[in-house]
Formats: C-alpha cells, sequence, structure tokens
C-alpha cells in the first residue's frame, strides 16, 4: 500500500461481526459475510440484500429549512436540528415507498433460478432469491454528507446562535450567493470553527449525536417483505453527483461541490494528524451501520519508511481496536496527481481510493479529481 497500491481493503472484523449479529444472525453465520461490491455488508451464501438502496443526501433537509418558510420559527439550534429529523424521516420514507416499488417490479420481470440453487433458502421456499427466498434480503440505504452536516450545524449555532454575526435569514441569503460579498464569513467558518476530524469535543458529539439518530430512525421500518432497513454511511461517487446539485452549505462548502467523501471529514478540513482524525472517525459506534461505512485516510510516503513503518501500522491498530469498520488508504503524492491532470497520457495507469472503491484518476471527472487533491495529505 506505501508503494501506491489501493489494495487491500482494511476491514474490522469484531465491529462487522458485532453488527450482524445485532441483526439477529447466528455467530456462526455473523462470521460468514462478504463486502459485496465496495463496503456493502452481506451474508455469504445467505443473502439478496439490497445494498444503497437509496442514497440520501443529509445536507438537503438542512437547506430546505434554511431557504423555506420555517426559518423565522428557528430560535435555536435544537430547533433547526429537530426539523431536520422530521426531514430526514420522511425522506427515509419516501426512499423506502420508491424501492419497495422497485423491489416488487423486480419480482415480476427479474428471475435467478440457477444463482436460488446455490442461496439459503430458497430451495427449501420454492422462492426465487429476489422474491423472499433468501435468508437475508435486508435493505441498506445510504446516507451521505455526514461531515458536512456536523460542520454546518457547529457553524450555525456559532455563527447565528452564540456569536449574532449573522441572523439566520442573512446566513441563508449568504448561501444563497454562494458566499459572494461574504467572503470574510466563508474564510471565517473555514478557518475559525471546530472541525469533525480534529479529535474536537463539541464536532465529535454531534457526530455521536447524529450518528445515533440514523440508526434509530430507519429501526423498525421494513421493506414490503417484512425484511429491516439497515443503514450505511459510504457514497461511492454518490457524493460528487449528490454534491453537484447541492446549493453552498453552512459549513463553508460551495455551491456542486461534492458532499464529504464517506464518513471520515470532509476533505482538508482535518488539521491535527491522522490520530485526531481516526480519534474523530470511531467517536461513535459503527456497529449499526452494517450496510457499510468507509473512512478515508490519505497518507504521504514518508508513514511507510522502514524506520516508521510501524508507527503507522499501530495507527491502522487503533482504528480497528476502537471498533473501526473499515479504513483505505491513498499514498500518492499530490505532485503525482497534479502532473495527471496536465499530462493524463502519461499517468493512465495512476490508481486512487475513492469512496469504497478504486479508480483510475484519469478517467475521473474533473470534479472527482479536484476533490481527492482537496484531502488533506498526512505528513510526517
Amino acid at each position: 500500500m506505501g508503494r501506491g497500491h489501493t489494495n487491500p481493503a482494511l476491514f474490522g472484523d469484531d465491529v462487522i461481526t458485532e453488527g450482524l449479529m445485532r441483526l439477529g444472525l447466528p455467530r456462526d453465520e455473523a462470521s460468514q459475510y462478504v463486502h459485496s461490491t465496495c463496503v456493502e455488508i452481506t451474508p455469504v451464501k445467505r443473502s439478496g440484500v439490497w445494498v444503497a438502496a437509496p442514497y440520501h443526501n443529509l445536507v438537503a433537509p438542512l437547506l430546505d429549512i434554511l431557504h423555506g418558510p420555517e426559518a423565522d420559527s428557528m430560535d435555536s439550534l435544537e430547533a433547526i436540528k429537530a426539523a431536520w429529523r422530521r426531514g430526514v424521516s420522511a425522506a427515509v420514507r419516501k426512499g423506502l415507498e420508491n424501492e419497495n416499488r422497485m423491489m416488487y417490479n423486480r419480482t415480476l420481470t427479474h428471475h435467478h433460478p440457477l444463482v436460488s440453487c446455490f442461496v439459503d433458502d430458497c430451495l427449501k421456499r420454492g422462492l426465487d432469491v429476489d422474491n423472499g427466498g433468501a435468508r437475508y434480503a435486508y435493505m441498506a440505504p445510504s446516507l451521505v454528507g455526514m461531515a458536512n452536516l456536523v460542520d454546518s450545524l457547529i457553524a450555525l449555532d456559532h455563527v447565528v446562535f452564540r456569536e449574532k454575526k449573522r441572523t439566520l435569514r442573512q446566513f441563508a441569503k449568504a448561501l444563497s450567493n454562494d458566499f459572494a460579498g461574504e467572503e470574510p464569513l466563508h474564510a471565517y467558518i473555514m478557518h475559525h470553527l471546530p472541525r469533525y476530524g480534529n479529535d474536537d469535543p463539541e464536532a465529535d458529539q454531534l457526530a455521536q449525536e447524529i450518528t445515533t439518530f440514523l440508526a434509530q430512525v430507519l429501526d423498525g421500518l421494513t421493506t414490503y417483505m417484512g425484511e429491516p432497513l439497515v443503514p450505511s454511511l459510504f457514497c461511492w461517487i454518490m457524493h460528487e453527483r449528490l454534491g453537484r446539485d447541492t446549493g453552498a452549505s453552512p459549513d463553508g462548502r460551495l455551491a456542486g461541490f461534492p458532499l464529504g467523501d464517506g464518513s471520515g471529514p470532509a476533505q482538508g478540513r482535518e488539521q491535527h494528524g491522522p490520530t485526531a482524525s481516526i480519534l474523530s472517525s470511531t467517536s461513535w459506534d459503527h456497529a449499526p451501520f452494517i450496510g457499510g461505512i468507509a473512512v478515508n485516510l490519505k497518507l504521504s510516503k514518508a508513514f511507510f519508511e522502514e524506520n516508521v513503518i510501524r508507527d503507522t501500522m499501530n495507527l491502522v491498530r487503533v482504528f480497528f481496536e476502537r471498533g473501526g469498520f473499515e479504513m483505505q488508504l491513498n499514498v500518492v503524492d499530490r505532485q503525482q496527481l497534479l502532473d495527471a491532470q496536465k499530462n493524463p497520457d502519461a499517468h493512465r495507469d495512476l490508481v486512487v481510493r475513492i469512496g469504497g472503491y478504486s479508480d483510475f484518476f484519469t478517467n475521473l471527472s474533473p470534479q472527482m479529481q479536484e476533490e481527492v487533491l482537496l484531502r488533506t495529505e498526512h505528513s510526517r
């Protein structure tokens, strides 16, 4: 990995096994799983799981509040959080309704008789894997932009309610204008407020609160077949796609820019080294998010020199000992990435880790290339 290879991916067996057991799997089955595509966990040969179905933008309900009529009634951060929770709950239920419709239609047109012969308990039940035959067929919505949400709530709390630098309407107007004419406010948000990813108690407590709610909001919801909903916190490439259609957010993210790349800090915001970043990323319980978690860490090649490689290994061990689900490392020199942008033909074989998967850097969209460049590169 220190030579730039993006595999193997690193998974925390203990927390994944615990998460599957919380779903009701016996230990012997919970220890037999696979990350079916990127980081999505499915039980081996017993699964008809719907992964990443659907993706939800966690920032969008917050912007709906700030730009909507109920903003006038928001007199505290708690009021904003309560309204945000209502918005997320409504989005999750609407998403479930749409996915249920798709799931039902699939039973009418898609059949997998050969695959069903090898998936427990299709033969016993006499049902196709897509029609209730599989022993486990939970649905796993993925929730994107958690770091942006944490940082946005901190910004609103400080700027509007604690320090009263702007009213909520003034802040919303700054967002509508993509911070044009509000450059000092933007600089203050980007450089002077607490950020998730820096072992900051305020940010980490908010992350704990939000992730606890996200696990709870799916609890009790089921597919039309009676299977549970299981949360995910990863993005594949959806942080770029969702971000493209999302206006400027209170955390200082500009309109159209990708949301945070997974469950770690948003791009470029961890400023106190990789240990602080890991402590924040593991400050909340990963086990409920069995649908998948991706935490990116970008390290310089100096971390893999012979005299420090053991320290780097210990850093990774700390992540998993603290209940980390999945960590992926990018070990790519910034100058190499910049040169690949200018001279793509000379770097066609350059591979980077994105959000649970790897891709050729030169194949990425310009927005995604910029997003990878903006991730904090930790150096010794």
